[in-house]
């Protein structure tokens, strides 16, 4: 296995970890709905936010597993993950504060909860850029296997 491919793995389980982030405006509302005059069924908004909250937890979880896979192949490299794996802590001690969010319904903290997630990813993005900049030299401006700052998978050239 090349550079380009850990590199493009990474760039991939990162893209998917982002893409995952579901915004708190697509989750349903706390509020009576209504739909051509009639009131939703409240045992159907209780059975979709039930839905909801039992796969965004399992998202979170296949996140967490997939970063953690990410760093054991960089580990395999001897490419220093002590930073990442510090971010992925913080993210997973994260995990209780949005299952209490999504269990109660609370809309403004589950947007709060996501937001603040959203912040860690990024920071866990940024923490691999820098263990890859670390382990083939700051900057690596002539190195193939540098990446630019618009984030993993950017080779120059």
């Amino acid at each position: 296995m090349n550079n380009n491919t850990i590199i493009r793995s990474a760039f991939v389980a990162f893209c998917l970890i982002g893409m995952l982030v579901l915004p708190a405006v697509a989750a349903p509302a706390g509020q009576s709905a209504t739909m051509k005059g009639n009131m939703i069924d409240q045992d159907l908004k209780d059975d979709l936010w039930a839905n909801h909250q039992q796969y965004r937890l399992q998202r979170f979880d296949t996140n967490i597993e997939q970063a953690n896979s990410v760093l054991t192949i960089l580990g395999k490299y001897n490419i220093n993950t002590t930073a990442c794996q510090a971010t992925l802590t913080t993210i997973s001690g994260k995990r209780s504060e949005l299952e209490a969010a999504l269990t109660a319904r609370d809309q403004e903290k589950l947007k709060t909860v996501n937001s603040g997630l959203m912040t860690l990813w990024q920071q866990f993005r940024k923490d691999v850029k820098d263990a890859f900049r670390g382990h083939y030299g700051k900057g690596a401006a002539g190195n193939p296997a540098a990446l630019t700052s618009s984030g993993l998978g950017m080779l120059t050239v």
